[in-house]
């Protein structure tokens, strides 16, 4: 497998860069000296650092700026509407849309434009796999039949990014399927952390579904070292060490000086307040990651990842 020379000015490309996520591989772009474009809905973001620069598009109109290709390397396709909202109808269609237009439509121009890049990596999720208190997943194990909507979305996302791997031989194709994100920007951490300070923290459902974590600053690393290594095909995102839910939401508490002292939401609340969304926060995967056997993670146990999160504002 050959490997990018590191001393050289790399350039990526960014769908969805403007997110949690996609800030947090750009700055850590930015640390190793690599040059970042971003492509944006927003026709008014704009960048004062010269290494960063942002191009609006709009797949669903099938408009792009040609010049954000301009001496790109390598491809991280994120775009995608946010998962955590109220799964209405409307939101359920830009949750499945927003990925499969972005992502069809980016690599479509790559083909079409004969874009030279060497590696395209695009995000995924661990909802792949089965829903299962006892089944270990890693990547040897097929996708779950479609069954959830959110599984649903995950699978058609990545047949996308597959359809292309057997059109473009000469690009590295990755797809990192990431588990549950650990961030202060939003996500579940920031909700139970926010919940922890006044005491309203409780599991939900019965509290022992597991949750496949990873700290964001990992994500990032990850998400680089696949384009440095123009690694190819399925990666999870995951720290060895999942958790039971009632175990994070525990820990959370404590770095937060709290405790958990309500008892278990019952599901059949949570399904009433959330909707269908609800099997985000009740699914059980217990995900493991073989690709990931000769990374050291920053932050593989949960202890040290949430005590992390917690002392930073």
């Amino acid at each position: 497998m050959r490997k990018i020379n590191k001393k050289n000015n790399m350039k990526l490309l960014i769908t969805g860069g403007s997110g949690t996520l996609g800030q947090n591989i750009t700055k850590l772009a930015l640390s190793k000296n690599y040059q970042v474009n971003i492509l944006t809905r927003n026709k008014k973001l704009s960048s004062a650092i010269n290494e960063i620069k942002y191009y609006y598009w709009d797949p669903s109109l099938k408009i792009i700026d040609y010049k954000c290709f301009d001496g790109v390397d390598s491809v991280i396709n994120l775009s995608g509407y946010n998962v955590f909202c109220f799964w209405t109808n409307k939101n359920k269609s830009k949750i499945l849309e927003s990925r499969i237009e972005s992502t069809s439509f980016i690599l479509s121009q790559i083909k079409d434009r004969n874009i030279k890049i060497k590696s395209f990596v695009s995000a995924s999720g661990i909802a792949a796999y089965s829903d299962s208190l006892s089944f270990i997943s890693n990547e040897d194990n097929g996708v779950n039949t479609p069954s959830s909507f959110i599984n649903q979305v995950v699978i058609k996302w990545e047949s996308k990014v597959r359809d292309y791997e057997k059109i473009l031989p000469e690009i590295s194709f990755s797809i990192l399927r990431v588990g549950l994100v650990l961030s202060n920007y939003g996500g579940l951490f920031k909700i139970s952390k926010n919940l922890s300070k006044l005491f309203l923290l409780s599991p939900l459902g019965a509290g022992n579904q597991w949750q496949s974590w990873i700290h964001i600053d990992d994500v990032s690393l990850i998400f680089l070292r696949s384009i440095e290594n123009n690694e190819k095909g399925i990666i999870n995102l995951v720290s060895p060490n999942p958790v039971i839910q009632k175990d994070l939401l525990r820990i959370i508490a404590l770095n937060n000086n709290s405790k958990v002292i309500f008892p278990n939401i019952p599901t059949f609340i949570v399904k009433t307040f959330f909707g269908e969304m609800s099997e985000l926060v009740l699914s059980s995967q217990n995900v493991r990651s073989k690709r990931l056997n000769d990374y050291i993670f920053k932050f593989s146990k949960i202890d040290l990842a949430i005590k992390d999160l917690s002392s930073k504002i």
